[in-house]
């Protein structure tokens, strides 16, 4: 795409919004933001979401600011706020989905008409698979009506719970027994079940397998329209200068959402939130400033991470890690296309045939073929249904799903299929597939693989993947320079709301690879540990990573524990968010809070191990910092993590910020100095070359630009005891 600059971008600054941060609270915060050398704070969600929302991605209104946050005043209050600062406001926009409840009205009209709703064309709901449904109970109807969990509201709904379910039409006179619930509820729009027992039953498109969101139907103008009323009013009238479009893989035809946005809000910056695999860009063809930042995250840590070090680490870990983390993947999107992922399946299916005019008796063999084409799909999603045509990566796909089964006519068949033909039937078949391997790829890969093949944890983390290799100083200035030339005006981040261990909970592990014989000490210490108590060794391999993260973090047991339950869950084999075994999960859990009271009381290393180790961290997170900052690209600032911060997979990576702590640390000093030396050199960092040269004791960044120059000396971490060099030798060699 041409090369975009936004002029007034100096760095951005994400809040997360509720949990005692509403848009009061934000405003109050401008002075010390703009001090720091914020040019432009970034919104999470501030749209009205379902009651109780922690995150505000579940919205219920994208045309009403959420009265929990402060309401339109609020907004507005905030707005003319920064204005008055010289500061800009970025929104993170939801257009995939929105929460399934009967609190959102576009939903609880669709319960009271059908199909015949006004709002019926908004979701993504296939009617001809049968009533809407809602899988939400833990015991039949029946069981809740005699537990007095179900009772008539007035005339016009049926409590279940603690929501009202909006009826088809009102009743009067009915004392609600077991047979005028049933004939009640079968006379309805909708329906209602187990959550674990009637995925079945579900007609709508869900975000990824959370079938309490619901998707939208973007790709219709008039969808478009009702669902970004507010957003382009706020733009228009000058409130919004920014937009950052959440899970646009999420979407039927992200190409043409995209250009229908940039029509609708002009020229103010768009990011869009993507997730690329090494060697992928997105399409050059979209009309935004570029991705979010996972795709700059990466290269940071696999350029801070030491080659040696780290293959000492991997070979500590080897026998208790998954050996081939492909096969480890295909085996996960297996068991997920057949379990979880059976509805999406189905209605991919159901695509196939109705584009190729196929009866029901070809189902079977189109819907094997769907999932063995998913199985080996190498990235997120391509866009066959924007009428792009399938890029390298995907030349061979056909070829490798053939190779692992008996040849198939279904296989290539559905694979031309996805070749984006002029053939609206096919562009919705090739939505629908794209659509389900986007939430394959993240729930097999990021939700699940990631918290198995852990012999390295930085490289567990979204945008990565376990089997990255360091990169040399050559090879991420060449990454900078084409980051320069393409997208000036990405965001750079390390840290935000999704990823799995903030930047400097990573830089405690990526220190580990300066350390071999310590790194090697330590993994041998947890596997035995591990072996003990009857764990895996892979858990014990965890356990000692978080809790060298955690080792003195404030509220660590409890963190520990919390953080343990949801990897394990994730992990889908010991435990299960759908069948958890909190047994298991705390004996995982009793090993990371021993190891880190090991460490804390120096049983696993020795005092000058440990004051080294910590020097090397520190390096660390500065080293880090610098790159940010000093990058092509906008450096985006998580809540927080100005100063030292330490954060776990969410919600721990959403807790609420200390403003006071670490008020004068060496990390915020050296941002406010980046920040300011940016602010100085705008057009410098904005539209300058990149080169960068290292020696044994730094890096140097140099940025030019018409003849202005600036450097930026980094310091590097150092191996440390050169023995280790020998333990590592042998290592690798074994």
């Amino acid at each position: 795409m041409t090369k975009r600059t936004a002029p007034g971008l100096v760095a951005t600054y994400r809040i997360q919004l509720r949990e005692g941060m509403d848009l009061d609270a934000v405003r109050q915060r401008i002075p010390w933001l703009r001090a720091l050398g914020i040019s432009h704070i970034y919104l999470s969600p501030l749209f009205a979401a379902a009651p109780g929302s922690t995150h505000g991605y579940d919205v219920i209104d994208p045309n009403k600011v959420d009265p929990v946050l402060g309401g339109e005043e609020a907004f507005q209050a905030l707005s003319d706020a920064a204005r008055a600062a010289n500061m800009g406001l970025i929104l993170d926009i939801v257009p995939n989905h929105m929460a399934l409840t009967p609190d959102n009205p576009y939903v609880a009209d669709i319960m009271r008409h059908g199909r015949n709703s006004q709002f019926a064309p908004v979701f993504d709901i296939d009617w001809t698979q049968g009533p809407l449904h809602f899988a939400v109970l833990d015991r039949s109807p029946s069981e809740l009506l005699d537990a007095g969990l179900i009772s008539l509201v007035g005339e016009a709904a049926l409590r279940i719970y603690d929501q009202h379910y909006p009826l088809r039409e009102a009743v009067t006179d009915t004392p609600l027994t077991h047979d005028a619930l049933a004939s009640l509820l079968a006379e309805q729009h909708w329906t209602i079940g187990h959550w674990q027992e009637t995925a079945h039953a579900i007609i709508h498109r869900r975000f990824f397998n959370v079938s309490s969101l619901i998707g939208v139907r973007q790709e219709d103008a008039d969808v478009f329209d009702v669902t970004h009323r507010w957003i382009i009013d706020q733009v228009r009238a000058g409130r919004i200068q920014g937009l950052r479009v959440d899970h646009i893989d999420g979407l039927a035809q992200p190409g043409a959402y995209l250009h229908r946005l940039r029509e609708a809000v002009g020229f103010i910056p768009i990011w869009v939130e993507k997730i690329v695999k090494e060697g992928e860009d997105i399409p050059a063809s979209w009309p935004v400033e570029g991705m979010s930042g996972y795709e700059f995250l990466m290269p940071v840590t696999q350029l801070l991470t030491e080659p040696t070090g780290l293959q000492a680490l991997q070979q500590s870990a080897r026998g208790a890690v998954p050996e081939d983390t492909p096969k480890e993947v295909r085996e996960v999107r297996q068991v997920l296309l057949n379990t979880v992922f059976k509805p999406e399946v189905d209605r991919v299916t159901r695509a196939a045939l109705l584009a190729l005019g196929a009866d029901e008796n070809c189902a079977p063999s189109f819907r094997a073929a769907v999932s063995q084409l998913a199985i080996h799909w190498p990235v997120y999603r391509a866009y066959g249904s924007d009428g792009l045509p399938l890029g390298h990566q995907l030349a061979s796909v056909l070829e490798t799903a053939k190779a692992q089964r008996s040849p198939s006519d279904a296989l290539g068949t559905l694979f031309s299929l996805l070749s984006a033909p002029d053939d609206p039937l096919a562009r919705t078949f090739a939505a629908r597939f794209e659509q389900l391997t986007g939430a394959l790829t993240a729930k097999s890969e990021e939700d699940t693989v990631f918290f198995r093949a852990v012999s390295y944890l930085p490289f567990c983390e979204v945008g990565g993947e376990p089997d990255l290799e360091p990169i040399d100083a050559a090879q991420f200035a060449h990454r900078m320079a084409q980051r320069a030339t393409r997208y000036p005006c990405a965001l750079n981040t390390l840290s935000t709301h999704d990823t799995k261990r903030s930047a400097d909970a990573r830089a405690a592990i990526v220190a580990l690879t300066y350390c071999p014989a310590l790194g090697d000490n330590l993994y041998r210490a947890a596997r035995g540990l591990a072996r003990e108590r009857g764990l895996s060794e892979r858990w014990g391999l965890y356990a000692m990573q978080t809790a060298l993260i955690m080792v003195d973090q404030p509220d660590r047991d409890a963190r520990l524990r919390d953080h343990i339950a949801k990897a394990m869950r994730e992990a889908k084999d010991a435990s299960t968010h759908e069948a958890p075994v909190p047994e298991i999960e705390a004996q995982v859990s009793d090993l990371a809070i021993a190891l880190a009271n090991d460490l804390k009381a120096g049983v696993l290393w020795s005092p000058d191990e440990r004051q080294a180790y910590d020097e090397v961290v520190e390096t660390l997170i500065l080293a880090q910092l610098a790159f940010q900052i000093t990058a092509p690209g906008i450096p985006d600032i998580y809540q927080g993590t100005e100063a030292i911060s330490i954060a776990l997979t969410d919600p721990d990576n959403r807790r609420p910020v200390d403003w006071e702590r670490d008020a004068g640390s060496s990390k915020i000093e050296r941002t406010r100095q980046l920040l300011g030396l940016r602010r100085s050199n705008r057009e410098l960092f904005a539209m300058g070359s990149y080169a960068l040269e290292e020696s044994e004791q730094a890096w140097t960044v140099i940025r030019r630009w018409r003849g202005a120059e600036v450097a930026i000396e980094i310091a590097r971490p150092r191996c440390l005891h050169p023995e280790a060099q020998a333990s590592v030798d042998l290592l690798t060699a074994q």
